[in-house]
């Protein structure tokens, strides 16, 4: 960030009561003018006994959902829209397996047996506004290899929530050794003050070298005001404000609903049976059209008196004349509605060759009826008795 800072004569021999103001100078003849870029870095321990857990950490850093074995859920932060970038870097050593985001942290967290363990390491920077956004992976990615080739494991995420308000990088790193196996014992240089010294220089180096090749002449300097014996009362880090945010918040709601024409629910379009999108309104007017057609009443056809008789028994001679096969003649002989025509036909008088057939038959069956048949007397019965069985 570019800020103006104004520098007044001090008042009193020795210089006391100095004063340092951003904003219009008290006078504006003796004012110095240069151009700042704020510097922010922060060292954090993500640790068990705080109630945190590693997996929810890289899922919130890395805006994925990430299966949580321990604690038996999935911990989701998915469709985050502020995550610019997020990648792991693996040391030399590290087995290909820790590249998975889930199996990475899951067995960080197996790794740890202490109640209160240090799970990670997070070093958190700002990225200055006068750094391009082109170059915001260069210089994460060139940060995590610093610490790589150290033997860590580093997840690094790019925040940003599109108005460059305040871009920023998280980088997670494992706290032991990298093994082929697994993990091994605790990195203890990861301990001192002296890993937070050198993790601040490196983040200035870093950031000076992006900003130089962008061609910006602005610079940050990782030390304090005290040893770089500057008489002036250093900033503090305010913090997320949430008033802001919230204003942020509903401000680019509102122009994205004022870029967005959404049409309602029961407004869009439907497939039609091929696939092809119907939209709504041309159903409606279908619809209505079928429902006229529906309920408009049938002209009724009128057969004059006079009509031309010869033409309809052309008609009907025609039709009984057709040819059918054997099938449509079963077909039509066993129709229901003609079951019982033959009712309506007058009977034919009766054939004299048929009359001869039915008699002749009727006399092969004369041996059914049970009256010409002679009884049957118990003398001309014969007993039949079982054969008596010979003993033994």
């Amino acid at each position: 960030m570019r800020c103006t800072v104004f520098l007044p004569a001090a008042k009193g021999r020795h210089g006391e009561n100095r004063q340092v103001r951003q904003g219009t100078p008290l006078n504006p003849v003796r004012a110095k003018e240069r151009l700042v870029a704020i510097y922010h870095l922060n060292v954090k321990n993500i640790s068990r006994g705080d109630g945190r857990s590693i997996v929810a950490a890289a899922a919130y850093r890395a805006g994925e959902t990430l299966p949580n074995d321990a604690e038996e859920r999935l911990s989701e932060f998915g469709g985050r829209r502020d995550v610019v970038a997020n990648e792991i870097r693996l040391p030399s050593e590290a087995p290909p397996w820790m590249a998975d985001r889930a199996q990475l942290w899951n067995a960080v967290e197996a790794a740890e047996i202490r109640k209160d363990a240090r799970l990670a390491k997070e070093i958190e920077f700002a990225l200055p506004r006068e750094l391009p956004r082109a170059a915001w992976l260069a210089v994460a990615r060139t940060m995590a290899d610093a610490y790589t080739t150290q033997g860590f494991v580093v997840d690094l995420a790019i925040h940003d929530d599109g108005t460059r308000h305040n871009p920023h990088v998280h980088l997670l790193m494992t706290t032991r050794v990298v093994t082929p196996e697994g993990f091994g014992p605790k990195i203890r240089s990861a301990d001192g003050r002296l890993f937070v010294t050198e993790a601040r220089a490196l983040w200035a180096r870093t950031a000076n070298g992006a900003l130089k090749a962008a061609g910006v002449s602005v610079t940050i300097d990782s030390r304090s005001h005290a040893k770089r014996r500057l008489d002036q009362t250093p900033d503090h880090h305010r913090g997320p404000d949430p008033d802001e945010r919230r204003a942020r918040r509903a401000h680019a709601r509102k122009e994205r609903d004022l870029m967005r024409h959404e049409e309602p629910d029961n407004d869009l379009p439907v497939p039609d049976p091929d696939g092809a999108p119907i939209h709504p309104r041309e159903l409606d007017i279908a619809e209505a059209r079928m429902l006229d057609d529906m309920h408009r009443l049938a002209p009724v056809d009128h057969v004059e008196r006079d009509a031309d008789l010869d033409h309809a028994r052309a008609a009907i001679d025609a039709q009984n004349s057709r040819e059918m096969a054997e099938d449509e003649a079963v077909a039509y002989r066993l129709a229901p509605e003609d079951l019982l025509d033959w009712l309506d036909q007058p009977a034919l008088p009766d054939d004299p060759g048929d009359l001869q057939t039915l008699e002749r038959w009727e006399d092969h069956l004369d041996w059914l009826e049970l009256d010409s048949q002679q009884p049957v007397t118990p003398a001309d019965e014969e007993i039949w008795q079982e054969p008596e069985r010979s003993r033994r």
